[in-house]
């Protein structure tokens, strides 16, 4: 068939199929993402900009480069968290009303 034994046939269209299967996924879950967000900002005029985890490690680094010249622009986006956080009741991200709460201000 084609000039390409069976194998060969067998092994494209797995890795085809595998390939586009794979990054239609992708685009699929990043549309619904997205889409989620959307409906987020225009229900609430804003969405919080930080997973807990990205949250957690951007305090560790300020706590880590205190003298880091970056470190303002840090910690403005921790505050706009925390900020956005406090004043939106739907979040994005999965946070806890007891995680909120325990967040302090840098």
């Amino acid at each position: 068939m084609f000039g390409l034994p069976v194998d060969a046939w067998v092994m494209m269209t797995f890795s085809i199929l595998v390939f586009f299967g794979g990054t239609l996924w992708a685009l699929l879950h990043t549309l619904r993402e997205e889409d989620r967000k959307l409906r987020l900002l225009q229900s609430q005029s804003s969405i919080d900009p930080l997973s807990p985890r990205a949250l957690r490690d951007l305090r560790a680094w300020m706590e880590a480069h205190p003298s880091d010249p970056d470190l303002d622009d840090g910690e403005a986006l921790y505050r706009e968290c925390i900020e956005t956080l406090r004043a939106t009741d739907r979040h994005f991200y999965d946070w806890s009303e007891a995680e909120i709460e325990r967040l302090d201000t840098p």
